[in-house]
C-alpha cells in the first residue's frame, strides 16, 4: 500500500471531505473528513488499497481549518 496525496472538497454546508485518486486506475474516491480515522484503509473499485496516515489526516484538517480561517467560515 502506498501513501496518496489528497484534496479537499467542500459541500455547499462547508463540510470537508478527503478526495484520493487512485493510481492505479485514476478514480477519485471521497470520504467526508470527519468520518476519517488515522490509518483508515480505503479500497478502490479496481481492487487497490489506499491508506490515510495519521500525518495526513492532521495534515487535511489543518488546511480544512485554513481554508475556512480565509474564507471566514466558522469551524
Amino acid at each position: 500500500m502506498k501513501q496518496m496525496a489528497f484534496d479537499l472538497d467542500f459541500d455547499k454546508h462547508y463540510n470537508a471531505s478527503l478526495v484520493l485518486a487512485c493510481e492505479h486506475c485514476g478514480k477519485e474516491t471521497s470520504k467526508h473528513l470527519r468520518s476519517l480515522a488515522p490509518d483508515t484503509v480505503l479500497r478502490c473499485s479496481c481492487g487497490c488499497d489506499m491508506q490515510i496516515t495519521s500525518h495526513q489526516l492532521t495534515a487535511a484538517n489543518q488546511r480544512q481549518r485554513q481554508i475556512k480561517a480565509a474564507y471566514r467560515i466558522a469551524s
